[in-house]
């Protein structure tokens, strides 16, 4: 998916950020304000590793930090690998032919979201009605993968790292 997409999102919503829960208590946080982006690994409530890519004047400048207090380390990482990793978390399994090729069934409740199912329910995802993102995802297979929606804010809900 493509960097454009996610970046106006968040320009459109004036700072976007939702969770993506998973087993073990593990969340992905995945979200953006102004020109900062963030994919953050949270274990127990708790941010674990981070990836901060900020774009200014047409380029990206990207680091990794892991841990806190004085074990705190940081990295600087490849331009744009942020908005890639948030891509492919975001948008994960749009762009499976299963996903393409198939009518969903739109879902109304308190995240209205389009449903599509492979197979007799093999794999499963779900993606916001509202800002196309994926907000579920399962798969049979691999268990591991899959996760639910914990959170959405927007606007002046959403805090920079």
């Amino acid at each position: 998916m493509s960097a454009e997409r996610f970046k106006q999102l968040v320009e459109e919503q004036k700072g976007f950020e939702f969770i993506q829960a998973y087993r073990d208590d593990i969340d992905y946080i995945i979200g953006g304000k102004g020109n900062t982006y963030w994919f953050a690994v949270s274990k127990n409530g708790k941010v674990t590793e981070i990836y901060i890519g900020v774009f200014q004047n047409g380029v990206w400048t990207d680091r990794y930090e892991k841990g806190s207090g004085v074990k705190k380390t940081t990295k600087d990482m490849s331009s744009g690998s942020t908005i890639k990793r948030i891509c492919e978390q975001a948008y994960l399994a749009q762009e499976e032919n299963w996903v393409k090729n198939r009518k969903p069934r739109l879902v109304e409740d308190s995240h209205p979201h389009y449903h599509y199912v492979y197979g007799f329910g093999d794999k499963a995802v779900d993606i916001s009605e509202k800002y196309g993102v994926t907000i579920a995802y399962s798969d049979i297979k691999d268990v591991s993968k899959g996760f639910h929606l914990r959170d959405v804010s927007t606007g002046s809900g959403v805090e920079l790292p």
